[in-house]
């Protein structure tokens, strides 16, 4: 039952298959033209280097641009310490904060505002994570 709800809400994207990009996006689209939220992961995977945050792919920021739908980025500080990257398997016990940060509008942008954007939305989640003692 779990993996039929599963597959219902999460659409899975190989990032390696330029086909299974393009049917997200599709996806997505469509989702978003029916007033859905939906929830893009920008690092695409654990976060195993010294940094705050891995470098972003460009598909959430290229969906926000084409569907001129503003960001609202969210930061989990506390994940690292509940679901490490170590231990994909294992979860541990304890506090997990969601922290909702202000809209990103991307009203007017085009393709070429892409780089400015993805940077923007970055140094917003980095400088958030920082302030919690990040990880």
């Amino acid at each position: 039952m779990l993996g039929f709800l599963y597959r219902q809400i999460v659409i899975m994207v190989n990032r390696s298959s330029p086909d299974s990009r393009a049917k997200s996006m599709r996806i997505m689209w469509r989702a978003l033209r029916k007033e859905s939220s939906i929830i893009i992961f920008p690092e695409g995977t654990f976060n195993e280097t010294g940094e705050v945050l891995k470098s972003f792919f460009d598909g959430a920021f290229r969906l926000a641009i084409t569907s001129q739908t503003s960001i609202l980025p969210i930061v989990f500080p506390d994940t690292v310490h509940r679901w490490h990257y170590s231990g994909w398997w294992k979860l541990w016990p304890g506090r997990n904060r969601a922290i909702y940060l202000p809209p990103v509008s991307v009203a007017g942008m085009t393709m070429d505002d892409l780089p400015a954007l993805k940077e923007k939305v970055w140094h917003i989640m980095a400088e958030e994570l920082s302030r919690h003692d990040y990880p």
